[in-house]
């Protein structure tokens, strides 16, 4: 099986706290979508997204190209005011052992900054992934795994989406 998890393409500068994408935002969602025609990615059989306008944007042209339909899940949402750290890392650690439950998948997960950021100290990879190579996403960047049969998280690819 393979996750790809994406952080959401640009986002606009507006103080609703659910904004959606900019133009550039969007041109991003499609250029995914691109990937994936072109085999640059492989297609895609779930996709999850969290509650918030902008992981739905990212993912929508897979979402109508492929007749996928965007799972919401709660999980991929940023970490809680009132969260501590320990409860936000455990809160992505079983996201990601839920993701691994499904064996023959390959699931698209669609975050926020700071969940990918805290993902990297928890993944069980076979690369450093506290490196700081991996500290800083960029919008719409995504990093890919094959999940063995031992659960270990096979790095794929550490890419940006470029237009």
């Amino acid at each position: 099986m393979k996750i790809y998890l994406f952080r959401h393409a640009q986002k606009a500068m507006d103080f609703s706290g659910d904004p959606d994408l900019t133009a550039e935002g969007h041109a991003q969602a499609s250029k995914v979508l691109d990937k994936v025609l072109k085999n640059e990615l492989p297609r895609p059989t779930e996709l999850w997204v969290s509650p918030k306008k902008r992981t739905h944007s990212t993912f929508r042209p897979l979402s109508q190209h492929f007749n996928l339909p965007l799972q919401i899940n709660t999980s991929l949402l940023e970490q809680q005011s009132d969260e501590k750290l320990t409860d936000f890392r455990s809160r992505i650690e079983k996201l990601f052992e839920s993701a691994a439950e499904h064996k023959d998948a390959v699931i698209f997960l669609c975050s926020h900054y700071d969940l990918v950021v805290e993902a990297m100290t928890v993944v069980p990879s076979d690369k450093d992934l506290s490196d700081s190579e991996f500290s800083h996403w960029s919008p719409c960047q995504y990093i890919g795994f094959d999940v063995n049969k031992d659960g270990i998280y096979e790095f794929i690819e550490f890419k940006k989406v470029l237009l």
